[in-house]
């Protein structure tokens, strides 16, 4: 029998402090309960993941939780474990004993949630702790990776319906915050969900404002991002395809006085970890990022969200400004749209769809090598199929399917790479090399290029019919089809004071930067000690090598060029 509402309304007030469930949550939960598989879209920030946590107290034995991301995971578990909530993650972020002692934990009964990645069915040691873990709830997050119409297809979400089957085949709960009809049954097929409840939702939040703007010419696009910066105060993200882009932004931003972060997969873990946490921290701060930023990123008061190209799809656009105004304040999302970027996008969209002929290519290279690809890399890889762009993600999706099907074992970072069976072609599933779903992605790039660039419809009707869900007849009232952008922007959202030219917020700082102290003595910043107003630089003299450490706050550091270059030797 499932549990009485109020004590749904004590777990949801005493667990997680929360007053009320909002929207469908509680049809959702109720199912939960009642043993039922659920399918849930909801838009990020919507409260997807209450669904599944809630219940998780309320039922017993363990809620195995499938997430693609280890930083994802754990933030999540970080947050859980504050509210006294019996979770843990078990990734290769961990030594093998501690794996060992957190499934020790779950098969004991002592966690009410363990995440994982579907990587980890392939483990000896977890498939081994699997018959001991009571499993009585299974969590598929992100679960648009399952399909192969799916904007973030993964080979191993393809495997989960026999992985459901080995945790005993439990009631499933799939959620996503976007899903097209076609993604949706693929998902419901391919997990085996029996006659589940489906809930699916679209942008229901009026606090966000969605626009794009059409520039004609490249030069235009980064004053354009520029000004809206300065239009917008608060936190904020600009995404981009293109690091070069985000660092000439960012120089653009600097020039004109606002501070901004840099996060993209060049920077080392650290730099990634220090950028996403002084985002959190702050009130005011930009960060210019990739897409790889935002997943886990649980911040309410971002107050915009900025796209400087067109997403590949209109499902990613719509998942990443759902980052914005959690808080429920208005909050800015814009897209500009410039013909000549869906050109690079088209490149993406080649580089993720694989043909057959080309895996079979990566196989061969790989068995030709024989006992020499011990002591090869990726790198020797890509040379050896002449890759020149590092965008060109055709070999790692490759070898995540020969890994997935048993064809190798071991990776080319730990050495042990190696060809351990022959490929049958006929084993391979039909989305590797699928002309259709090469297809589908390009009609999905087609689909957010004419949504970026019209101007005639309603986004939000837009949206709905991309989606197939019911749509208002009525103007939004925020968005720029229905109301005017610039009269919406000063009426809702405060302008940024910037920083006075030159000036330097202590989070910018490098180890690597070369500084002017004083107005005379020329060093570079050697080590970057505490953050925030706490902050110490150690800076070494370029005159006589001698190191002084230094508060910024107190002492007049000028942050210089990369490269001083002689001139400023001289001064």
């Amino acid at each position: 029998m499932a549990p009485q509402p109020q004590t749904i309304e004590l777990v949801l007030r005493e667990r997680f402090g929360h007053a009320e469930l909002r929207g469908p949550q509680r049809e959702v939960i109720e199912a939960v309960l009642a043993g039922r598989d659920v399918l849930l879209t909801m838009p990020t920030g919507g409260g997807k993941s209450l669904c599944y946590q809630l219940p998780a107290l309320l039922l017993e034995g363990l809620t195995l939780v499938i997430s693609p991301l280890i930083a994802l995971m754990q933030d999540q578990v970080d947050a859980l474990t504050k509210k006294d909530i019996r979770a843990a993650f078990v990734n290769s972020s961990l030594d093998a004993q501690q794996r060992r002692e957190r499934l020790e934990r779950a098969a004991r009964g002592e966690l009410e949630l363990l995440y994982v990645t579907p990587e980890r069915f392939r483990s000896t040691d977890f498939l081994a702790a699997l018959p001991r873990l009571r499993i009585t709830r299974l969590a598929v997050d992100e679960a648009h990776c399952v399909s192969q119409w799916g904007h973030d297809f993964r080979p191993d979400y393809s495997r989960l319906s026999s992985y459901r089957k080995l945790c005993g085949g439990p009631p499933t709960i799939a959620l996503t915050a976007t899903a097209t009809p076609r993604v949706a049954e693929d998902i419901v097929r391919l997990l085996g969900l029996r006659e589940p409840l489906i809930v699916r939702l679209g942008i229901e939040r009026p606090e966000l404002f969605l626009a794009a703007a059409r520039i004609t010419f490249a030069e235009e696009k980064l004053p354009l991002l520029a000004e809206r910066v300065k239009q917008l105060d608060g936190a904020g993200i600009v995404y981009s395809t293109l690091i070069r882009d985000l660092e000439d932004l960012h120089v653009e931003l600097k020039r004109v006085g606002i501070h901004s972060i840099v996060y993209h997969g060049k920077l080392s873990p650290e730099e990634r970890r220090r950028a996403q946490r002084v985002f959190l921290e702050s009130q005011r701060e930009v960060v210019l990022a990739t897409n790889a930023f935002g997943m886990g990123v649980d911040k309410p008061d971002i107050r915009f969200v900025l796209h400087a190209q067109v997403p590949r799809t209109l499902e990613q656009w719509t998942q990443e400004v759902g980052r914005a105004g959690r808080d429920g304040k208005p909050s800015w999302c814009e897209v500009l749209y410039f013909e000549e970027d869906l050109a690079i996008q088209q490149g993406f969209v080649e580089w993720a769809n694989p043909s057959l002929e080309y895996l079979l290519h990566v196989y061969e290279t790989l068995r030709g090598w024989g006992e020499r690809i011990a002591t090869k890399e990726l790198d020797d890889l890509r040379d050896e199929l002449l890759i020149k762009n590092r965008a060109d993600n055709r070999v790692s999706i490759c070898l995540k399917w020969l890994e997935v099907l048993g064809v190798t074992d071991g990776s080319f970072e730990s050495h042990d790479l190696r060809v351990v069976r022959e490929l049958d072609p006929s084993e391979l599933p039909d989305a590797v090399g699928s002309e259709a779903k090469r297809r589908a992605d390009l009609e999905g790039l087609l689909a957010m290029a004419r949504f970026a660039g019209g101007h005639e419809e309603c986004r939000r009707v837009g949206i709905a019919r991309h989606f197939a869900l019911p749509a208002a007849t009525t103007p939004c009232g925020a968005c720029d089809v229905c109301v005017d952008a610039a009269t919406w922007r000063k009426t809702h959202m405060a302008e940024r004071a910037s920083l006075p030219v030159g000036e330097t917020s202590s989070s910018e700082w490098r180890r690597g930067d070369w500084v002017r102290v004083d107005g005379r003595h020329l060093g570079q910043v050697v080590k970057v000690e505490g953050e925030g107003k706490r902050v110490r630089l150690v800076i070494e003299s370029a005159g006589d090598g001698r190191q002084r450490t230094l508060d910024p706050h107190r002492a007049k550091i000028e942050k210089l060029a990369p490269n001083p270059g002689d001139d400023s030797r001289r001064s």
